[in-house]
């Protein structure tokens, strides 16, 4: 089979497998990235004048119940058509939809995240959190990073001030109803969005505090249900239940940094009673690595 075959495809079809790799939004930094780097038949799909972009285009305006050509179509007759303007071409078109879709996922990522913070009068509920995103939405990069390193995953993981069991529903909702990868980290710290590859130390999972805070029904989910890796390091300071001007901080896995909260919960007078759900997460971590080292 000829090394071109694929590239000579038909433009939907070739659509429809790459599909198969990403999300609709994602496909284009794929093509850029990944495909179009690799001969110059492949060169051919960036072209301005490729009909492959009308497809990719009605990526950005999906709802579930049509396919991507009639969306595209829609997308097109929904643009302004004024004689004053320049016509812009597909391509142009998907370039702009990316920003657009990054701005309206960076507005519901600050939301979140106040509402991860706040006491009242609005604390963190999945019905909120299915509002911002429908709001900002339909269509939103789930695993984008906001401007100050946090995701949709961790900030819920970070919510202060309401139950475990909404926490472990919000979750849920991030990864089962629209894709959150759990090993996606927040970058502590960070205000480039990236995670340093040499040093790492800004980078934190939504395991890390989950085991650090003592939430034993995430820890679980997130080891059973997910593709969430256990010895994942992350960095980030975390104040004492005991003695909340006391903290600690470093770069440690999830079970590292759930044994050292422990110690220092213990040599601040915690008692065994109050440690019940740290010690939980530290067990399931445990077991989850002797299964591992079994397997």
């Amino acid at each position: 089979m000829s090394e071109y075959y694929l590239f000579n495809l038909p433009e939907d079809i070739f659509y429809n497998i790459l599909l198969y790799l990403e999300q609709p939004v994602y496909i284009s930094r794929i093509i850029y990235q990944q495909i179009a780097p690799l001969c110059s038949a492949a060169k051919r799909i960036v072209e301005d004048d490729s009909p492959l972009w009308e497809i990719i285009l009605g990526g950005y305006y999906l709802d579930g119940t049509q396919p991507a050509s009639i969306n595209a179509y829609r997308a097109r007759t929904q643009r302004r058509s004024s004689k004053r303007l320049r016509r812009t071409t597909a391509k142009q078109d998907v370039i702009h939809a990316t920003f657009v879709l990054r701005d309206q996922t960076e507005m519901a990522l600050q939301e979140v995240a106040d509402m991860a913070i706040a006491k009242t009068p609005k604390p963190l509920s999945v019905a909120r959190l299915r509002a911002i995103i429908h709001n900002y939405g339909p269509i939103l990069n789930i695993n984008q990073r906001s401007a100050i390193g946090g995701t949709f995953l961790v900030d819920c993981c970070r919510a202060r001030c309401v139950k475990e069991s909404v926490i472990l529903a919000c979750v849920k909702e991030l990864i089962e109803r629209f894709g959150a990868s759990p090993n996606v980290p927040a970058t502590e710290g960070s205000l480039h969005q990236q995670v340093n590859r040499k040093k790492q130390h800004n980078a934190l999972p939504a395991l890390v505090v989950a085991a650090t805070r003592g939430m034993p029904s995430i820890v679980k989910y997130l080891i059973e249900h997910t593709s969430a890796h256990t010895n994942e390091k992350g960095y980030c300071r975390f104040r004492l239940f005991s003695n909340p001007k006391k903290s600690i901080c470093g770069f440690y896995t999830p079970l590292e940094f759930a044994e050292k909260m422990r110690e220092a919960e213990l040599e601040n007078g915690a008692s065994d009673v109050q440690l019940r759900s740290l010690n939980q997460c530290i067990r399931l971590l445990k077991e989850n690595r002797t299964y591992c080292k079994g397997s």
